[in-house]
């Protein structure tokens, strides 16, 4: 947080507004000596000397003003800067506020000015009076709206804490187009109407056409350049944000959803801003619940179930069933330390989940220290059979030389299933029901006895291709336990 507000104290802002009115001032000062198109009764010494007394008085007023109004303003909505902690409620509408409040002390002090002008130089003819009012409001105008544009720009950082803290609402401040309005209208529409006005009352000034002309020129050359700058500082409180913003979108199209944009706007741009995080998070969530959900259910599951959606039921399909269960699992429970059995089960699982995956199967579901992993479903596979007799030989293969602390019988069988959702609306899973599942179960039971710790029935073998089913070789008809008919039963070779 410290490094958000680095370098915004309540001072840089006085200073910074004390620094645009100088600015203005003194311009205000030129035109007055040596462009504007003076009437003949306002050019003798004691006219000029009032005018340049009161335009010190009235500087130094503002200064005070400034220093006594303005200063503490400051103090109170930044003080959290200072003390580098979070901003309370009430500093965070301090904050937010300051650069409307030194905007409207600004329009005060400088409306003030204008009066005083009006009313001295009334006294000396009415167009000069005028003239001379219409060039302090439209300088001044011209200052508060620039000054007001440096102060947002440097509040930037801290601003960008507050709606950190608080994201702007849609609706509470003013939007783009009118801030566009507003900034032109100050800073170019105001001072042309002092231009507009200094031409409107030449004819009463007795000054020649090539004086007027030099004047109309060096105010439409101030005019023009105090315009630009302020368009400049305008565009880039624009720009800036939406290049970041476009930066961000970019980085989210590449798959990063870890960006976060400052929200340091509290108007539209910052409600854009707010929004982009928001999606931001909302996606990252999503996709922490995808990869969740996918290590699950699996990956094709998942993938599925975000495609087309999920329901209760199933549908008939041709599957490999694969069953592997650890052999004398609580005996080693009992001698071993828990965690000693939770990383050695999960070393299991780890070659379980891998051998499958490799040859296109899913990992059905974990039961304790056994799994239920199939072929076929819910992907399709041209000879599931040959891929669960090959997945079954390598895991026994990998099994002993990669987690010899754990043995486990692996049974193989085929035939039709129902692969579906099954359980109720508010919780499902997806699972495979069906006589080859029982079976796998009971040939584990008879791997176990094996010296090479895998059967298959023939069934599945001999629907493998024949590569694979020349690898495996027949051994006598088995009554398994739970089945009515005899099992013929199969063996790596």
């Amino acid at each position: 947080m410290k490094h958000l507000v680095k370098g915004v104290k309540p001072w840089h802002v006085v200073a910074d507004i004390w620094l645009a009115n100088v600015v203005g001032v003194s311009l205000l000062f030129v035109e007055y000596l040596f462009v504007l198109p003076l009437p003949e009764e306002a050019q003798v010494a004691s006219v000029t000397q009032d005018n340049v007394t009161l335009g010190i008085v009235t500087t130094v007023l503002a200064w005070i003003a400034l220093a006594a109004y303005g200063g503490p303003r400051a103090h109170r909505a930044l003080d959290w800067t200072v003390r580098g902690t979070d901003p309370t409620p009430e500093e965070q509408q301090l904050t937010l506020d300051l650069p409307w409040s030194l905007f409207k002390l600004g329009v005060v002090l400088w409306s003030i000015s204008t009066v005083a002008f009006l009313v001295l130089d009334l006294r000396t003819s009415v167009p000069f009076g005028f003239l001379a009012a219409g060039a302090v409001l439209s300088g001044g105008l011209a200052t508060i709206a620039t000054s007001f544009l440096l102060s947002t720009r440097l509040l930037r950082p801290a601003t960008a804490r507050v709606l950190e803290l608080h994201p702007p609402e849609v609706g509470t401040t003013a939007g783009v187009g009118e801030r566009a309005i507003f900034v032109w209208g100050l800073t170019t529409g105001v001072p042309l109407l002092g231009l507009v006005m200094m031409v409107a009352f030449s004819p009463f000034s007795g000054e020649s056409l090539e004086r007027l002309s030099i004047s109309g020129i060096v105010v439409g050359l101030l005019v023009l350049g105090g315009g630009l700058f302020a368009t400049v500082l305008f565009a880039k409180s624009i720009g800036e944000p939406l290049c970041e913003l476009t930066t961000a979108l970019a980085d989210i199209e590449r798959g990063d959803l870890h960006v976060q944009v400052p929200v340091d706007d509290n108007g539209e741009i910052g409600q854009m801003q707010a929004g982009l995080n928001r999606m931001v998070g909302a996606m990252r969530e999503r996709e922490q619940l995808r990869d969740l959900f996918g290590r699950h259910v699996g990956e094709d599951v998942a993938r599925l179930a975000l495609q087309d959606g999920v329901a209760l039921g199933g549908e008939e399909r041709e599957a490999a069933a694969l069953f592997v269960d650890v052999i004398g699992s609580t005996t080693f429970a009992a001698t071993h330390e828990p965690a000693e059995v939770v990383k050695a089960l999960n070393r299991f699982f780890e070659v379980v989940v891998d051998v499958v995956a490799s040859h296109g199967g899913l990992v059905n579901k974990f039961e304790g220290d056994a799994a239920l992993c199939i072929f076929g479903a819910p992907l399709a596979l041209e000879d599931p059979a040959a891929n669960a007799l090959r997945a079954a030989r390598e895991m026994s293969r990998r099994l002993k030389d990669e987690v010899p602390d754990l043995d486990a019988g692996i049974g193989v069988s085929q035939g039709l299933v129902i692969a579906g959702n099954i359980g109720a609306t508010q919780r499902l899973e997806y699972t495979v029901i069906g006589d080859p599942v029982n079976e796998a179960a009971r040939l584990t039971e008879q791997a176990k006895e094996q010296p090479g710790r895998v059967v298959a029935s023939q069934r599945i073998v001999d629907s493998a291709e024949s590569g694979e089913r020349d690898r495996w070789r027949l051994l006598e008809p088995l009554l398994l336990r739970g089945r009515l008919e005899p099992t013929t039963l199969a063996v790596p070779r």
